[in-house]
């Protein structure tokens, strides 16, 4: 347990500089579509292209072995000692999440591997599965997110008249402020995902351009980078 601590915290180190790639990587994309729908440049839409392309494959490869993290979160979750329902709830809903997580990121890493030619699988099934996997993370985790602030809520209102639980509202309250960040993440990182686990063309006959998807994984890597800062 020694030896994956060690190389999870070394692959931690890397999560700052993966996340202002992520800025770049969808901003670049917005750009792309941005200059060519509503400005006609073609050339510069095509330089912000190939940005795109590379910072999104650059990603991919550093996020290899990734799976680790999560593997590391799980095996702490189910180490914890729940007291109540409400912690036993957040435990299996953090557990799910990083279950689908780890899911994720095994098929990423297999669909990178496969793009670079190191294996002879063919790369959009593989990545197909991982943006799915994605996606149902990402809704397990909204559901992790609700769930935490309406907690937080009743706690504030059923002890604001109560002084010596001051300490504690305030707590919750900053709490809620990282909650509402991770809300915006959330609601970003579903238009990728949403879309490359063809979630929104199958379900709501929806087709999100390069502009929507970029946008939404603009704001979210943004926000991670403010977080992560």
């Amino acid at each position: 347990m020694q030896t994956l601590d060690s190389t999870v915290k070394w692959f931690n180190k890397t999560e700052g500089r993966d996340k202002i790639c992520k800025v770049m990587q969808y901003g670049s994309r917005f750009l792309m579509w941005h200059l060519k729908t509503n400005s006609g440049n073609e050339q510069l839409s095509n330089q912000f292209k190939n940005l795109f392309q590379s910072t999104r494959d650059a990603r991919k490869l550093f996020r290899l072995a990734k799976s680790l993290n999560e593997l590391q979160t799980i095996i702490d979750k189910l180490g914890q000692n729940c007291k109540t329902s409400q912690e036993q709830v957040a435990r299996a809903l953090n557990i799910l999440t990083r279950i689908w997580f780890l899911l994720y990121w095994v098929y990423d890493n297999l669909s990178v591997l496969s793009s670079i030619k190191f294996t002879t699988s063919d790369p959009k099934p593989l990545q197909k599965k991982a943006m799915t996997f994605w996606f149902i993370a990402i809704i397990t985790n909204l559901v992790d997110t609700i769930r935490q602030l309406v907690v937080n809520f009743q706690y504030i209102q059923q002890n604001k008249n109560n002084q010596s639980a001051s300490q504690q509202i305030i707590n919750k309250q900053n709490q809620n402020k990282t909650l509402y960040l991770n809300l915006i993440k959330i609601f970003g990182d579903l238009m990728p995902a949403g879309q490359g686990s063809e979630f929104f063309p199958k379900v709501f006959k929806i087709n999100l351009n390069d502009g929507v998807i970029g946008l939404g994984g603009l704001i979210s890597g943004a926000v991670a980078a403010y977080q992560a800062y």
